[in-house]
């Protein structure tokens, strides 16, 4: 077992028993998650994630969070953080949404891969509270989400006897403070490296926590303007709407957050 393994770029793993990250690697497929329509297109970039390439130069936009970021049920150019992207002169889309995955999983895929992309502005839109990662005796990386299961908490034995333990001894608080560590993780680590960012609670982070000023939910949650395809993700018009709304947030409040100037311009600067 060597778990720093998962913390090295070539060698990180999305946390699922079924898919393993290394087969979705400069692929098209027809289905993700919940969506078995057939009816959009995903393509996964040289890492596995939905995007850009990471060696696309530009403006690039790192957007971190579940499948409502990965954009289920819609195609590759519909999802928001597409969209928001496109509305930003020479914007790179760099999507590391990952349906399925919780909050400890986005502070683990930030701080894997924030140098490889060294990003100009990070959107975190966080999951439900209650998912988490668990690591299991053969070193492996699981999801794990408390009103569901599936793959090795589903199909396995040992996994089905650690979805009951971990589902009897969860509780509200004990959520929120798992997320709040997780959102102080990114917070400090993105001051620590100067880097803009936002992020989105609409998914169970409480309203009342407003004790900074760079929280946008826009608005982002049910009803849904659509849905996508599988009926239970937002769909292109929801994530457009977003888009825009997030777009408009920034450039009437952190304008400078849009400023950009190629990578070769900063380092004489």
């Amino acid at each position: 077992m060597n778990p720093l393994e998962y913390w090295k770029p070539e060698t990180f793993e999305i946390s699922s028993f079924n898919y393993k990250l290394e087969e979705k690697k400069d692929k098209t497929y027809r289905t993700s998650g919940s969506d078995n329509t057939k009816l959009c297109t995903y393509t996964y970039n040289e890492l596995g994630f939905r995007g850009d390439s990471v060696k696309k130069e530009g403006f690039k936009v790192m957007s971190l969070g579940c499948s409502n970021t990965e954009g289920v049920g819609v195609n590759n150019h519909e999802t928001w953080p597409y969209q928001f992207t496109s509305l930003i002169p020479n914007g790179v889309n760099m999507n590391f949404g990952t349906g399925g995955r919780s909050n400890d999983f986005i502070v683990r895929c930030l701080l894997t891969y924030y140098d490889l992309i060294k990003p100009d502005l990070v959107l975190i839109m966080y999951t439900g509270m209650s998912r988490r990662e668990i690591y299991t005796n053969s070193g492996g990386i699981e999801p794990f989400m408390s009103s569901a299961s599936w793959g090795y908490l589903k199909d396995i034995n040992e996994g089905v006897e650690i979805q009951e333990n971990l589902v009897s001894l969860q509780n509200d608080n004990q959520d929120f403070v798992n997320w709040y560590k997780n959102h102080l993780l990114i917070k400090y680590f993105l001051e620590s490296k100067k880097c803009n960012w936002l992020w989105n609670g609409f998914f169970q982070i409480p309203k009342e926590y407003t004790d900074d000023t760079n929280r946008f939910d826009g608005d982002y949650g049910m009803p849904f303007i659509n849905f996508g395809v599988d009926g239970i993700h937002p769909g292109p018009r929801h994530n457009k709407t977003y888009a825009h709304k997030l777009h408009n947030f920034i450039s009437n409040n952190f304008p400078h957050y849009l400023n950009y100037l190629p990578k070769n311009i900063k380092s004489l600067i």
